[in-house]
C-alpha cells in the first residue's frame, strides 16, 4: 500500500475498525492492486485474516483467523455503493478468494472492489511483496 493514495489507506483502516477478531490477536493483511486494464480503472483491495498465534503451551501453533465483520459499517464507507455480495465457497480451482464478502462502490470518484477473505489468497501468499499488514483494533 506504500504507493497507494491516502484515501485507500483511510478506507482500509476503516474496514479494519469494522472487523473484530474473535480468536486470539488475529491480524489483518491487505493487498491493493490498481487494475488499469479495464475501464473505468478499478482499485482491487483484498483484506484477509492472518493466522493467529496461540498462547501458552500451544504458542508454536497458529490457528485459522476467526473474525466478525460489521457489514453495515463497511457499506457506509463508500460514497456510492454498487453491490454487496457474499460468496459461500470456492467456485472452481482458479478461484483463490473462495468464501468472501465482496463490496463494490465508488470512493473519492474511483471505482473500488473490496474483498474480505478469511485467509490470504494463494496468489498473494506466493508473492509476499504484494501485501502489507493492517493493524487490528
Amino acid at each position: 500500500m506504500t504507493n497507494s493514495p491516502s484515501w485507500v489507506r483511510e478506507l482500509v483502516d476503516a474496514v479494519a475498525e469494522a472487523t473484530t477478531s474473535i480468536n486470539a490477536d488475529g491480524e489483518l493483511g491487505c493487498h491493493v492492486y490498481k487494475n488499469e486494464s479495464i475501464k473505468p480503472i478499478e482499485w482491487e483491495i483484498t483484506i484477509f485474516g492472518e493466522p493467529a498465534q496461540l498462547g501458552g503451551r500451544l504458542a508454536a501453533f497458529a490457528t485459522d483467523p476467526v473474525f466478525s465483520i460489521d457489514v453495515f459499517s463497511i457499506a457506509t464507507l463508500f460514497d456510492t455503493l454498487i453491490s454487496c455480495r457474499w460468496q459461500t465457497s470456492q467456485i472452481d480451482s482458479d478461484d483463490d478468494l473462495g468464501t468472501h464478502l465482496s463490496v463494490e462502490g465508488i470512493q473519492n470518484g474511483e471505482a473500488v472492489w473490496l474483498r474480505i477473505v478469511s485467509q490470504k489468497p494463494e496468489a498473494i501468499t506466493n508473492d509476499p511483496s504484494m501485501s502489507s499488514r493492517v493493524r487490528q483494533r
